[in-house]
C-alpha cells in the first residue's frame, strides 16, 4: 500500500502555509463546513474520542528492576498456584500482574486495567524502554491527555526514559445512532485508500464493515450495541443515555484504526503534541482515506461524487473536541462484578438444592456450606486439600488476576 499523505495537493499547500489544521480544512471540500449538529436528520451523535492507545517509551530499564520482574517472571511460570500468585509487581496502590512470558522481543508484560506495559530487559539495545497500551476504560474515564501524564509518571518507575513518549497506534470512534441502516450502501458507494472492504455477519444480519484490514490504516463500522453484549463495556451505556440514548436504539461505531506507519509526520512528535492534532487527523480520515458518496451517473470520476449527508455529518463530529466522560471512574483492578460471581456462583449452589430437594434460601446455604467442609475436610474426603488450604490457594491465584491486595491477618 502507497504511504499516506496528510490531504491532496490542495491540503499539502496549505500545510505549508500554516500547518496542519489548515491542511485539514483543505481536504473537506470547497463548501461549508460540516458541523456536529449538522445535518441532524441524519446521525444523532452520542460519543467520540480515542478508543485504543498506545505508546512506545525510548529509554533503558533499570537493572534492578529488570532482575526483580524476571523473577517475578519465574514465579509467574510456576505450576504450583501459591507461587504464581506471587508473581505481582507493587507500585504504590496500583498492582500489576507479572505475565509468565513476555511478547515478541519484549522480555516483560505487566497487566491491570488501565495499562498493559511491555518491558525490555537491560540488555536489549535498540528497542525503546516500555510500549504500552491504554485500556479503552481508562481511556473513557480520564482522557488522552490525562492517561498520557499518568504514564510519563509512571513509566520512570521502570528506568530512565530519553526522550517523550510518542504514538505507536491510535484508533479514534464516534457513536451515533440514525435512522438509517448505513451497513446497507452498496460498495460502490464508498471511495476508499484500501482494497479490501469486508461484510461482518451473525445470523444473516450484518454487524458491521471492515475497510484494509490489516494494512496501516484501517476502518470500521459497526453496531456497538450488539458487539458489548459480548465485550460487557457496559459503562458506556449511562454515557450514550445522558446524550438522549433509549435502550431500544441501535448505536452505531465509526472507528478509525491507524498506525505509526500511517500516522502524519506532524503525529510522530511527542504523544502529547500529537493529540491535539486529532480533529485534523479525522478529517483527513473522512475525507481523503475514506468516504460515502452519493453516485452521479453523469460523471464516471468517483472522486468527484459528492459527500453523503450521512458521511458529512460524521466528518464534522470531531470539530468539537472530546471531553473524558464524567460518569465513569476506572478501577484498577480487573475484578469481576457482583452480577459476574453471583451468576456463576449460583450454579453450584441450586445444583446442591435441588440434589437435595431443598427450596428455602438459608436452609440450602447452610447445608451447602456444611457438605463443603465435609468434602474437603471429612476423614474419608477425595479432596486432596483442606478447605482452609484450597480457598487460600485459590484467592490468591484470583487475586494476581484481578490485580487486588490481599489483606492477610497481621495487617488488620
Amino acid at each position: 500500500m502507497q504511504d499516506q499523505k496528510f490531504g491532496p495537493q490542495a491540503g499539502q499547500d496549505a500545510a505549508k502555509a500554516g500547518g496542519l489544521a489548515a491542511a485539514a480544512a483543505a481536504t473537506a471540500g470547497a463548501g461549508a463546513q460540516p458541523s456536529i449538529t449538522a445535518p441532524a436528520n441524519y446521525i444523532r451523535p452520542l460519543r467520540h474520542g480515542v478508543d485504543s492507545l498506545y505508546l512506545s517509551f525510548p529509554g533503558a530499564i533499570d537493572r534492578e528492576v529488570a532482575l526483580g520482574l524476571q523473577e517475578l517472571k519465574q514465579l509467574a511460570q510456576s505450576g504450583y498456584e501459591q507461587e504464581q500468585a506471587l508473581a505481582t509487581y507493587y507500585n504504590g496502590d496500583q498492582l500489576f500482574m507479572v505475565a509468565p512470558r513476555g511478547r515478541g522481543r519484549f522480555a516483560f508484560v505487566l497487566e491491570d486495567n488501565w495499562f498493559r506495559l511491555e518491558l525490555s530487559n537491560a540488555s536489549a539495545g535498540v528497542l525503546p524502554l516500555a510500549h504500552v497500551q491504554v485500556r479503552s476504560e481508562y481511556l473513557t474515564a480520564v482522557g488522552v491527555e490525562e492517561a498520557i501524564s499518568s504514564l510519563e509518571s509512571l513509566v520512570p518507575e521502570f528506568g530512565q526514559p530519553t526522550g517523550p513518549a510518542t504514538v505507536s497506534r491510535i484508533d479514534l470512534f464516534v457513536d451515533f445512532t440514525t435512522a438509517a441502516d448505513p451497513t446497507s450502501f452498496p460498495g460502490a458507494h464508498w471511495v476508499k485508500r484500501c482494497r479490501k472492504r469486508d461484510i461482518h455477519e451473525d445470523r444473516d444480519y450484518i454487524t458491521g464493515i471492515s475497510f484494509g484490514a490489516g494494512n496501516e490504516i484501517s476502518a470500521r463500522l459497526y453496531d456497538k450495541t450488539r458487539e458489548i453484549q459480548k465485550s460487557g463495556k457496559d459503562y458506556l451505556k449511562p454515557l450514550w443515555a445522558a446524550q438522549g440514548w433509549q435502550e431500544d436504539e441501535t448505536v452505531w461505531r465509526m472507528e478509525f484504526q491507524v498506525r505509526r506507519e500511517g500516522l502524519p509526520q506532524e503525529l510522530k512528535g511527542p504523544a502529547q503534541d500529537a493529540v491535539t492534532l486529532l480533529g485534523p487527523l479525522w478529517r483527513y480520515l473522512t475525507a481523503e482515506w475514506l468516504r460515502l458518496a452519493v453516485p452521479q451517473d453523469s460523471d464516471e470520476n468517483r472522486t468527484r461524487w459528492p459527500v453523503h449527508p450521512l458521511w458529512q455529518a460524521l466528518a464534522g463530529v470531531w470539530d468539537v473536541p472530546p471531553e473524558a466522560a464524567p460518569l465513569v471512574r476506572a478501577e484498577k483492578t480487573r475484578a469481576p462484578s457482583d452480577e459476574a460471581i453471583f451468576k456463576a456462583g449460583m450454579w453450584g449452589l441450586t445444583s446442591f438444592m435441588a440434589r437435595e430437594g431443598i427450596t428455602r434460601a438459608d436452609e440450602g446455604l447452610g447445608e451447602f456450606l456444611h457438605a463443603l467442609q465435609a468434602f474437603h475436610d471429612g476423614p474419608n474426603s477425595p479432596a486432596s486439600q483442606s478447605l482452609e488450604a484450597y480457598l487460600n490457594r485459590k484467592v490468591r491465584a484470583k487475586a494476581r488476576r484481578y490485580n487486588v491486595r490481599i489483606r492477610d491477618h497481621d495487617e488488620d
